[in-house]
């Protein structure tokens, strides 16, 4: 049975800044201590509520019909993003005509998945999006064949023992894709941006509140 999140607007139609389903998940497992939704005592509390933050922003944003959100083990880097995988003899490929990252499917811990449906917001079950393939098979898999209205959010693991961590979105509207990444170092108990690319600081800004300027710019 799918669980059902009301999306209240403003009285311009607009969506409140309300949490996201995903989101307030999130922000319960920490607060509750729950081991729900693949989260361990390895995934350090303040940075899943950075990650909520964000994602209840994005979503605010753009009230998608689809939102997919998924936690891989352990850390990745910017490589990933826009990648697509590998043919035989070439190197990786990077592309414009945005792909599914190619995950292998024994990285992924968690897949949370939601749709818009009558306003509100669904928790659905959905196949899994990563599945084992050829590397160069995932190059069909273009991101608006998996939805034309959708987010899509990898984050990672292991942030307690790692000191680091990374999120990564993919928004599709229509045939428009954009793609961002954000990596992140906890310094002085304190979780900073050190690595960004493809997203501006006054995003940065916006999703979370308070500008962390990048020590390292990647875009």
């Amino acid at each position: 049975m799918s669980r059902r999140y009301r999306r209240t607007t403003t009285p311009r139609g607009r969506p409140k800044d309300t949490p996201f389903p995903v989101a307030r998940q999130l922000i319960a497992i920490v607060q509750k201590g729950a081991l729900a939704v693949g989260v361990t005592p390895e995934d350090d509390p303040a940075f899943i509520r950075i990650v909520a933050s964000i994602l209840d922003s994005v979503v605010a944003e753009s009230t998608p019909e689809v939102v997919t959100v998924i936690q891989i083990k352990n850390w990745f880097d910017q490589k990933w993003l826009n990648f697509s995988g590998k043919i035989v003899g070439a190197a990786g490929l990077w592309g414009s005509d945005i792909t599914l990252p190619p995950f292998n499917p024994n990285r992924v811990i968690n897949q949370t998945v939601c749709r818009l449906v009558n306003g509100e917001y669904e928790s659905i079950k959905a196949p899994p999006l990563h599945i084992l393939q050829r590397s160069s098979e995932n190059l069909n898999r273009k991101l608006r064949f998996h939805a034309s209205s959708g987010m899509f959010a990898w984050w990672t693991s292991n942030t307690v023992s790692n000191g680091r961590g990374s999120l990564m979105v993919y928004t599709q509207t229509g045939d428009q894709s954009s793609t961002w990444f954000l990596g992140f170092r906890k310094k002085a108990r304190e979780w900073k941006v050190n690595t960004k690319k493809g997203i501006p600081d006054h995003l940065i800004e916006k999703y979370m509140g308070v500008l962390q300027t990048p020590e390292a710019d990647a875009s």
